[in-house]
């Protein structure tokens, strides 16, 4: 063979195998990319969920009268003031998304809000739904869970549940124990992270929300039947960070007359986005629990409370 036939296999060799070497590359680069996006539940680079809680169908916690004017409503308040949440968060670098269980509100200043803010409509509002399971995790039972299945369709980095409480029909006056409830595996640095910001931004500072001194409480509900569990819970098997808010009253009439304000009602909604904030930056990528047997009944598990066990629940999984 001559040395120009030698070289010209030698070339034929090397360029077969560059391509057999490329291909090879590119298949175990894929290979890594589906198996990260299989895998992946949040983190810092996903969307932050915040869901205002109830629906206009089917109203929250409303105040016993009017204060300053207005008489607060807890769907009505979100609807209006989640926008400044959401700016908050977005300012900072986060993605950040608006859902709600219900239908667009046929009211029109409440549809204007709504497209402020880009609420997403879940049409699930609740009325005569009672309980029901996550379509992710169906031995997850509760009322709303329309919203916790938006998180986790979302690939939520965390997800907010914003509400406003309520200890009777009637006022009260001096503090109220605020409350924000967290999810048992991934939710508590979150919790803290809210917690801190809203007690040193808006608790019984000079401008602040009047509460006699008293501070924030956390609590974490993952027992099933607890109000809001089921969506804890269901969060959690898919390793997302969840909070809900329920730090001031609606009928205690300091918080009413605070929250009645429009600059107040900003700050108060600006103090959650600066948790959440908070939260993304300390710890947004830090590892996540995902559950890793979903046929393991837990105390969260439908059935396992006795008021679980009297109902029946379509497409609720019984492990108990």
């Amino acid at each position: 063979m001559s040395l120009s036939g030698l070289d010209r296999d030698v070339r034929s060799i090397y360029s077969q195998w560059m391509r057999h070497t490329l291909i090879c590359f590119l298949s175990l680069a894929c290979s890594l990319i589906l198996s990260s996006c299989s895998s992946w539940t949040g983190g810092a680079g996903g969307v932050v969920v915040l869901d205002i809680g109830h629906a206009t169908q089917a109203a929250g916690a409303r105040a016993p009268s009017a204060v300053n004017g207005t008489r607060l409503e807890e769907v009505q308040f979100w609807y209006e003031y989640s926008y400044y949440t959401k700016r908050v968060i977005e300012r900072a670098g986060y993605k950040c998304a608006v859902s709600n269980r219900g239908n667009m509100p046929s009211d029109a200043e409440m549809r204007r809000y709504a497209k402020r803010s880009g609420v997403v409509h879940l049409k699930k509002p609740g009325a005569g739904l009672g309980r029901y399971p996550s379509r992710y995790h169906p031995d997850r039972v509760s009322g709303g869970m329309v919203s916790a299945d938006y998180a986790i369709w979302s690939k939520a980095s965390c997800a907010v549940f914003l509400h406003l409480n309520s200890s009777s029909s009637r006022w009260v006056s001096g503090g109220s124990q605020g409350l924000l409830v967290y999810n048992k595996y991934n939710g508590r640095q979150l919790a803290e992270c809210l917690k801190t910001r809203m007690e040193e931004d808006i608790l019984d500072e000079p401008n602040g929300m009047p509460n006699g001194g008293r501070g924030i409480s956390l609590q974490q509900r993952s027992v099933d039947a607890g109000r809001g569990a089921g969506w804890m819970n269901a969060c959690d098997d898919s390793g997302i960070p969840a909070a809900i808010i329920e730090v001031a009253f609606v009928n205690n009439r300091n918080h009413a007359n605070y929250l009645t304000k429009h600059k107040n009602a900003v700050a108060y909604a600006e103090s959650v986005g600066q948790g959440i904030v908070d939260y993304m930056r300390r710890y947004g990528s830090a590892p996540r629990h995902i559950r890793k047997d979903e046929n393991r009944g837990d105390e969260g598990s439908f059935g396992y409370a006795a008021e679980s066990r009297r109902l029946r629940v379509k497409g609720a999984k019984l492990l108990h």
